[in-house]
């Protein structure tokens, strides 16, 4: 007998079977634990890699002169010598040249010139031979780059975009600083990488954690000074004092450990630091001007970078109680304008600049051609520009010396973009 339904047919029966939530919860851990697993061991991979092409590369092509005095430092270090005797910058200079340098004739000294408690990085690659341990920083450079980029493009809001992530990222492995830092060894990576993470953690809800990692982007001071000052300054305004204590109090630590191992480094560090841009490259536009035009040139290149110090001051000033989206803005006028305030700044050094560009093109967020086309036309202009620069001022030597020309092009780039942005969103440029 059906009891059910005009047709005979038996009524449809349901069975749902119970599961405990402590059970789905713990397959949930097992699935997290396997992908994390998964991922850790391809990353592992990965780095292995390009270790092994990073160690052919080192055997095959003498330089690193940016890491060399750094592992220099960390191998005296090691043995209980201070980075900042005389004798480390003697043999950095006799592995370079076969001698003591001469500055006359163009030869750096390539002293040790970062604080003391850089050596948390520095110091474990003193433990190998140079070639060993500049394919090993190669790699940790390599991965920073990518880690910064990914940063940079979360900060500027289009990271969950995964075509323009990966271009972002191959941008910023194969551009010409990104090149140039990996190959020279340049630490303004990790300076980047600090910086862009100090900024992220800040901006999601996390600013004792990003003082503490911000405290570490002063292992290369001169080129944090004026986002670490302006993100410094904004918070103060703005009654955000978490990240004050911990970056203070972090820095604070850093420098009271750095004095039990060497109580004299603060002033053995100014030392190298007012004597460092008597030999390196021109890294001022006073430099670089008095190199094309003498002394009429210093003077203009003074004047230049105190206007552009002033007017940079002066939008500190007008924007110090701005909104979140207003502070990322100034910071990324900020970073552009840093190279050329006069404070001693290699063109390498402008791998930081990274950040503003990320920022800059940011104008272009959603994934529809009319933005796409914009957003990579702008990338490729920078990409290929930077490179003929490059490549048609290059001093051949030894190894291929940069053009001081290249200081300008990029800030001057990024600078007049953030005005034509202030101007697209008609408003005035320090508008709170």
């Amino acid at each position: 007998m059906c009891r059910n339904g005009s047709k005979g047919e038996f009524p449809e029966l349901h069975f749902t079977r119970q599961i405990n939530p402590k059970t789905i919860a713990m397959r949930k851990k097992m699935k997290n634990a396997f992908v994390g697993v998964v991922a850790l061991l391809l990353l592992l991979g990965g780095c292995g890699v390009l270790y092994r092409v990073n160690l052919t590369f080192a055997k095959q092509n003498p330089g690193g002169n940016d890491f060399l005095a750094r592992w220099m430092g960390a191998r005296f270090f090691l043995q209980g010598v201070q980075p900042y005797d005389d004798r480390v910058g003697l043999a950095t200079q006799q592995w370079i040249y076969g001698h003591a340098a001469d500055p006359s004739r163009g030869e750096d000294l390539s002293r040790f010139a970062y604080p003391l408690y850089a050596m948390i990085f520095f110091g474990p690659f003193g433990f190998f031979d140079f070639t060993t341990a500049r394919a090993l920083w190669m790699t940790v450079l390599e991965m920073s780059t990518a880690a910064f980029a990914l940063l940079t493009a979360a900060i500027a809001g289009w990271e969950s975009q995964r075509g323009k992530t990966v271009v972002w990222i191959l941008f910023a492995l194969s551009g010409y600083f990104g090149i140039r830092a990996i190959i020279n060894g340049n630490p303004v990576v990790i300076v980047g990488l600090f910086l862009a993470s100090a900024i992220f953690l800040f901006g999601k809800g996390f600013p004792l954690q990003a003082g503490i990692v911000l405290a570490f982007a002063t292992i290369k001071p001169q080129i944090a000074i004026f986002p670490i000052l302006w993100l410094v300054l904004w918070c103060l305004f703005q009654k955000r004092y978490s990240l004050l204590i911990s970056f203070g109090g972090t820095l604070a630590v850093l420098i009271g450990a750095s004095m039990l191992l060497v109580p004299n480094w603060i002033m053995l560090n100014i030392r190298e630091i007012i004597a460092y841009p008597a030999y390196t490259e021109p890294g001022t536009p006073s430099a670089v001007f008095g190199l094309w035009f003498g002394e009429t040139g210093k003077a203009a290149g003074w004047i230049f970078s105190l206007l552009l110090l002033s007017g940079l001051l002066w939008i500190w000033a007008k924007n110090l109680k701005g909104s979140c989206q207003n502070f990322l803005f100034i910071m990324g006028i900020t970073i552009s304008v840093a190279p050329l305030l006069g404070i001693p700044f290699d063109p390498g050094n402008e791998y930081l600049l990274l950040l503003p560009i990320a920022l800059g093109i940011s104008i272009w967020k959603d994934s529809s051609w009319k933005n796409i086309i914009p957003w990579a036309l702008t990338l490729a202009a920078i990409f290929f520009g930077l490179w003929m620069i490059f490549l048609f001022t290059v001093q051949k030597g030894t190894q291929p010396v940069q053009n001081p020309i290249l200081l300008f092009p990029l800030p001057v780039f990024l600078l007049a973009w953030f005005a034509l942005l202030s101007i697209r969103n008609k408003r005035s440029l320090p508008a709170g």
